[in-house]
């Protein structure tokens, strides 16, 4: 007797969700993934037969296992599974153990070990009809997920909860009591007062002392590409080398060849954080410090800004639904796992660090000068990929903020970005520009109308000194104007949008309107604040550029 198998695996949003470091971030879906590895390789050896992911041995497994079960006990092999997966985390548990130990409460960290997974079965018999049994299976694991296990809380009274979500007491010991080793505090990277539960303790230290490119380390990275071969930058490599490690952390050139020209955090470059080093250094690393911010002191200051992307198929549902057979859908799972390993490259080809890309979901951080480009890339070859499938599509959300917002803000900011990308009629390309105090500025587009060689041309006419630098608030200004009359006013908006554009003076060659015309015909008070809108995300861009000195993207001319 056959049967359809399908597991769970959480927790997705302490795992994931949860962070305050990129490091966090990264080691929290990489958990996951081993987890459910882990999980994958058991119904396997029980004579599974995996449909999603298509092999155990993918670069990035999804916490949703689906496979066939030819014969043998659903029961057991779930229970199995659910064994393979609590032994996977406390081999991380381990690990973490043995590397901070030392600032550990025992009693507290033994309590939670045994109560972070969660573990989801559900089953059915085959009855030829794969669609339907799938079907079936589905509503059968998302009513298991609403009858959740709710274990005896541990709870101790007067011990503070993480910071990274306030769900469980913190594991670490009370430094005002208990005296740390001097080496703990700069390991674990904790601010003045952060708590770390279990998982935040085993996100920042399990799997080894491996550093992960810090959001300021892709917010500065056009600067570092401006200014490869300068002596002044020269000098700021020399002074970096010379701090060690646990002052300044490096990069493994070999896993992020992407920042080999500087394989150090970000915020050596940025002279406002270096008071982040004071409590970690002695007479002779200050003089390091020292030079290097002469050495910043020749150069111009680095752009603070990088973009979050966060992309998601379109109708995918409805492309696993039309599947009809259990082979059907393997070779489905293996095109999305040759879509996320090809997004990995095109990141790190764009100057960027892959957080996860599980099938068709991906988050990624990218130097602004790229982001328009990196994700062009990504939507193009999810289409192509998957064309045979009914042509799901990609949609991308991009938001641009500074890298001292909070991680969980930005990657707030991201998603949000995503979730507007698909509407109205998905298929989109959103941008949200957020400043640092202020709404943020949004712009949404199909793919089909290319927003994204839109920025890009808007972005060289501002660095050709072609749009002033006024214009789109001068243009806010008239669609908020107009936004309020009652009647249709789109003759009036024309003639009073080229009378503003043709009194303006070019510092380029050509003229402004010239420049601008095919981009405002038939426009209405909507469609001129949308202009305004792209002109000041493509004001961002157009400054990353001008930092990596690239003064042109290879755009194409379009129309609206």
């Amino acid at each position: 007797m056959s049967h359809l198998l399908t597991i769970s695996v959480g927790p997705v949003q302490e795992f994931i969700a949860a962070a305050r470091r990129t490091r966090d971030l990264w080691f929290g879906s990489y958990l996951l993934s081993e987890i459910s590895r882990a999980v994958a390789k058991s119904v396997e050896a029980d004579g599974g037969k995996l449909i999603f992911p298509a092999s155990s041995d993918a670069e990035n497994v999804a916490n949703v296992i689906l496979a066939e079960l030819p014969s043998g006990e659903p029961r057991d092999v779930a229970a199995k599974a659910k064994q393979a997966a609590q032994d996977c985390w406390k081999r991380f548990v381990d690990d973490a153990w043995q590397q901070a130990s030392g600032v550990i409460r025992q009693d507290i960290w033994n309590d939670q070990k045994d109560d972070v997974i969660e573990f989801y079965a559900a089953w059915v018999q085959q009855t030829g009809d794969y669609k339907a049994d799938r079907g079936k299976l589905m509503r059968l694991l998302a009513g298991r997920k609403n009858c959740r296990d709710f274990l005896p809380a541990k709870g101790r009274a007067g011990v503070p909860k993480s910071s990274l979500d306030g769900q469980r007491e913190s594991v670490l010991k009370d430094p005002a009591r208990e005296r740390w080793p001097e080496r703990f505090r700069a390991r674990l990277r904790l601010r003045e007062g952060e708590q770390l539960d279990i998982v935040g303790l085993v996100k920042r230290v399990a799997g080894g002392n491996r550093s992960y490119p810090s959001v300021s380390r892709v917010a500065c990275d056009p600067w570092i590409r401006g200014n490869i071969g300068k002596q002044a930058f020269s000098d700021l490599i020399k002074a970096c080398q010379e701090l060690p490690p646990t002052v300044l952390h490096r990069l493994d050139g070999e896993v992020f060849q992407q920042f080999k020209d500087f394989p150090y955090e970000g915020t050596a470059v940025y002279v406002s954080r270096h008071h982040e080093w004071e409590q970690e250094v002695d007479e002779e690393d200050r003089l390091s410090i020292a030079d290097i911010q002469d050495a910043l002191e020749r150069l111009s200051q680095p752009n603070p800004y990088l973009a979050v992307l966060v992309a998601d198929g379109d109708k995918m549902g409805a492309a696993i639904s039309a599947l009809g057979s259990a082979d059907a859908h393997r070779e489905f799972s293996n095109t999305l796992a040759g879509f996320a390993n090809s997004a990995r490259t095109i990141v790190n080809d764009h100057s960027g660090v892959l957080v996860y890309a599980g099938g068709d979901d991906v988050l990624a951080f990218l130097p602004v000068d790229k982001c328009l480009s990196c994700a062009r890339k990504l939507h193009d070859d999810f289409g192509k990929r998957l064309a045979k499938y009914g042509n799901p599509t990609l949609s991308v959300g991009i938001a641009i903020g500074h890298f001292m917002e909070n991680l969980e803000d930005l990657l707030d900011y991201g998603r949000a970005a995503e979730k507007a990308a698909k509407k109205p009629d998905r298929d989109g390309l959103a941008v949200h520009l957020h400043k640092r105090g202020g709404a943020p500025v949004v712009v949404r587009s199909k793919w089909s109308g290319n927003p994204d060689q839109r920025l890009e041309r808007f972005a060289n006419l501002m660095n050709d000194g072609i749009i002033p630098t006024r214009l789109p608030y001068e243009l806010q200004t008239m669609a908020t104007l107009y936004k309020n009359w009652n009647t249709d006013v789109a003759d009036a908006i024309q003639q009073d949008l080229y009378r503003v554009i043709s009194r303006k003076t070019s510092r380029g060659s050509g003229t402004v309107k010239a420049a601008l015309s095919d981009f405002i015909d038939a426009m209405d008070a909507d469609k001129l604040m949308h202009l305004a809108h792209e002109f000041l995300v493509a004001r961002q861009i157009a400054e990353s550029l001008r930092q990596a000195s690239i003064q042109k993207f290879k755009a194409k001319e379009v129309r609206v």
